[in-house]
């Protein structure tokens, strides 16, 4: 039985998760491994599509630079959705499986057509989300880096949610993972990159949500 979890993502980001793992008794903590860095947009994309891979991508953006009118939105997923639709930012384009980029890809292949695409992204991004683009129409468009702080957590934990590679580095430079706890994955990219580090991922979320996730505790006995 799950009665402690720690989730790799800053406090301020709490949701649903949060309401349940209160609700339910279980001590849930937060705690991201990483800070974040701005880097300088050359200039404005000028294509017919801006797509978005992190709420975190939408913000060091607009930042820098605002969207035309004319411009169409497309994001990976349904919490990046939400977050531009908080800017006022219509969407035109969602990925079903936001933890799994590689299949966000295709199903933005087949939507773009013949439209140019400008992918708004992480330095370290693996660029997962150009794999089924036409790459004569698409770039992409650096506008933040992620810088990896490593720390020791004292408590142990019966869940550990691992919601990126680098936060899972973050985690594993300082800290092991005890027999007992069991891992969740936030998306496929996590989980190669921990099963790279030989631990073993006993679920991987498919749309990277936290509501995704409180439905599989609800149903999943570890």
């Amino acid at each position: 039985m799950i009665r402690s979890i720690l989730i790799t993502k800053f406090k301020d980001d709490q949701g649903v998760l949060y309401d349940y793992c209160v609700a339910q008794n279980i001590a849930i903590h937060y705690h991201s491994f990483l800070t974040f860095k701005q880097v300088n947009l050359p200039e404005t994309p000028t294509s017919d599509v801006l797509f978005f891979s992190s709420k975190r991508a939408v913000d060091y953006f607009l930042s820098q630079s605002k969207i035309s009118t004319k411009t169409e939105i497309a994001c990976i997923g349904e919490s990046t959705k939400i977050h531009l639709q908080t800017k006022g930012i219509a969407v035109n384009f969602v990925g079903q499986n936001a933890g799994n980029p590689e299949l966000v890809s295709q199903e933005l292949a087949n939507w773009l057509g013949e439209r140019t695409i400008t992918i708004i992204l992480a330095k370290e991004s693996k660029k997962s989300i150009l794999t089924h683009v036409d790459n004569s129409k698409s770039t992409y468009c650096i506008v933040y880096e992620t810088i990896i702080n490593f720390e020791k957590i004292e408590q142990q934990f019966d869940c550990i949610v691992f919601t990126s590679p680098s936060n899972a580095a973050g985690f594993l430079k300082e800290n092991t993972i005890p027999k007992q706890s069991n891992i969740i994955a936030w998306g496929e990219t996590t989980k190669r990159y921990l099963e790279e580090n030989q631990l073993e991922v006993s679920k991987t979320l498919k749309t990277a949500s936290e509501q995704e996730l409180v439905e599989l505790l609800k149903t999943t006995i570890f």
